[in-house]
C-alpha cells in the first residue's frame, strides 16, 4: 500500500484536533462531484515513503493529535490498512478514518476491535440504490451502506456522518430524505461542494450553495443528529457574486 497524499497538519479533518492527514490511493465509486480525481488512478502519482511520513509524526509528535487516513477509500487496502494504524498508534497518536461505507465488514473492524478512536462516513444521497447510483455513477448494494451506517450509530465510536450538497444532485429535498437513515447520530457535517476540479465536468460551472440556502438544510437536519454543523459555506457566497454561470 503507498500513501500519495500527506499533509502534516490541519485543523480541518478532525473537528477539535491537530492531526496530520494520510491519503491513500483509489476508490471503488465515481462520485460526479469528486475533486480528489488524482486519487482515483494514482498510477502516474508520486508515492511518498512512508518512513518520511514517520519521520514528520515523530518531529511534531508533542503538540499533534491525531492522525487522519482519508483517500480515496482507506477500507480497500484491508489488513494493510490495520497494519498503517497500527504503526500509526504506535507512535502515540489517535486514529479517524474517513470512509464511504461500501465495505461494512472493514467499518465493522475498525469500529469493533477497536482500531479508530473516531470515524467519519460520507453519506452520498438518501440511502435508496437508485439515488446512489445517480450521485456515485456506480450501482452501490445499498444494504452495505445501511449496514456501515448502523454499526457506526452503534458502535460507541466517536463519529460524523458527511454530506455533501451538490445544485442539482443534492439538495433540501435529499437531504430531507437522507435525515432519517442518521438518526440519533452525534454529528451531521453539510459541506459545500467544491466545482473546481469535479470528476464532472458540466459540474465545475456550477454554482454552490448560498448561506442561507445551507441553513435550510441544517434545520431538516437538526431533528436527526445531536449536533449538525455547516462547512464551506463561505464558498457559495463567493461563487454566487463572481458572475459565474449556474446551472
Amino acid at each position: 500500500m503507498e500513501i500519495k497524499g500527506f499533509i502534516e497538519n490541519s485543523l480541518l479533518e478532525w473537528e477539535g484536533r491537530l492531526s496530520c492527514v494520510i491519503f491513500l490511493p483509489r476508490c471503488n465509486l465515481r462520485c460526479r462531484y469528486c475533486h480528489a480525481v488524482h486519487l482515483l488512478d494514482p498510477k502516474n502519482l508520486e508515492s511518498i515513503p512512508r518512513e518520511q511520513v514517520f519521520a514528520c509524526i515523530k518531529r511534531h509528535k508533542g503538540w499533534l493529535d491525531g492522525a487522519v487516513i482519508t483517500g480515496g477509500e482507506p477500507t480497500l487496502h484491508g489488513e494493510e490498512l490495520l497494519e498503517l494504524i497500527s504503526q500509526i498508534r504506535a507512535l502515540g497518536l489517535q486514529v479517524m478514518v474517513e470512509t464511504n461505507g461500501t465495505r461494512p465488514e472493514w467499518v465493522k473492524r475498525l469500529v469493533g476491535e477497536g482500531h479508530v478512536q473516531a470515524i467519519s462516513m460520507d453519506v452520498k444521497a438518501p440511502v435508496e440504490a437508485e439515488d446512489y447510483a445517480r450521485v456515485t455513477g456506480c450501482k452501490v448494494p445499498i444494504e452495505d451502506i445501511r449496514a456501515s451506517i448502523a454499526t457506526i450509530l452503534s458502535g460507541g465510536v466517536p463519529h460524523e456522518f458527511r454530506i455533501t450538497v451538490v445544485p442539482g444532485l443534492v439538495g433540501l429535498e435529499e437531504v430531507r430524505r437522507i435525515a432519517p437513515a442518521l438518526a440519533s447520530a452525534q454529528t451531521i457535517a453539510l459541506q459545500n461542494f467544491q466545482p473546481e476540479h469535479c470528476l464532472d465536468e458540466s459540474l465545475r460551472a456550477v454554482q454552490p450553495y448560498l448561506p442561507e440556502e445551507m441553513d435550510a438544510m441544517r434545520e431538516a437536519l437538526r431533528a436527526a443528529a445531536q449536533r449538525v454543523v455547516v462547512r464551506g459555506r463561505e464558498r457559495g457566497v463567493a461563487a454566487r457574486g463572481s458572475g459565474a454561470s449556474g446551472a
